[in-house]
């Protein structure tokens, strides 16, 4: 399963991809923090699954999924990441495209729950 991380922190982004690899050891995971590079990276590799978090470089988590969704041929779960419970930003993350929105830290519940039905899912 190969996995796009995308935070302006990548302390965060960091913390997030130790995570998923606990979960499962043979995932690729990037990471980016520019929004640019970003879009790129994911026309490149295309991830089977997109985390976003509140801010991407200069862009607004929300701004930068409705780029990500429009990626040509794309099919990758897009995931929202707040900070805090938050309806406003969860639905601006859905209305741009987001599949799911999970809080940060993101535990394994919400890995499960974003990475669920994509490339044969997570074992057990």
């Amino acid at each position: 399963m190969r996995i796009v991380i995308t935070d302006k922190v990548l302390r965060e982004g960091r913390q997030l991809a130790a995570s998923i690899e606990r979960l499962l050891p043979d995932a690729d995971v990037l990471l980016y923090d520019d929004s640019h590079e970003a879009l790129v990276g994911i026309a490149e590799h295309r991830p089977d699954v997109v985390f976003v978090a509140p801010t991407v470089g200069a862009l607004a988590g929300p701004e930068f999924v409705s780029q990500v969704v429009d990626v040509h041929g794309l099919d990758a779960t897009v995931v929202g990441v707040v900070d805090e419970p938050d309806a406003d930003w969860s639905q601006r993350y859905v209305a741009a495209g987001a599949h799911v929105v999970v809080q940060r830290p993101v535990d394994e519940l919400g890995l499960r729950v974003a990475m669920r039905q994509r490339a044969g899912g997570i074992p057990g």
